[in-house]
């Protein structure tokens, strides 16, 4: 779900966007895989792979270094995360098409909102009890 991967997301790169303002970069960076409908692709494909990752976060990179860390870090965890779901991810797309994963967890399953749930602790614990 778009929540969990922003919450997943905003709680790995806080370190990073404590004293940096781009907390912004680490939102999109999160949701834009999902994002390939308005590019015209199949769902979990390009977007979903390394290469798009690794483009993507260099290209980021040049414009300002913790832009583009803060960009890899979100969108790298969108990809590990939609790999624990069923469907899996293509990483090595578009030269293998193979959905690689551990494919254990079910989207909008109990499992799924548990991880967001943790995900938010760990924001708010470091947001507002730190």
């Amino acid at each position: 779900m778009k929540r969990t991967h922003i919450a997943i997301g905003l709680a790995a790169t806080i370190p990073i966007i404590r004293n940096n303002p781009t907390g912004l970069w680490g939102i999109l960076g999160a949701t834009t895989p999902d994002l390939d409908y308005l590019f015209g692709v199949k769902h979990r494909t390009i977007t979903h792979s390394l290469l798009s990752l690794v483009v993507s976060a260099f290209t980021f990179s040049l414009v300002n270094r913790w832009i583009g860390l803060v960009w890899f870090i979100s969108y790298g965890l969108h990809l590990v995360a939609d790999s624990f779901t069923v469907m899996g991810v293509p990483f090595l797309y578009p030269w293998d098409k193979k959905k690689y994963g551990a494919k254990k967890i079910k989207t909008r399953s109990a499992e799924d909102w548990f991880i967001q749930m943790l995900a938010m602790m760990f924001i708010v614990y470091v947001y507002l009890l730190k």
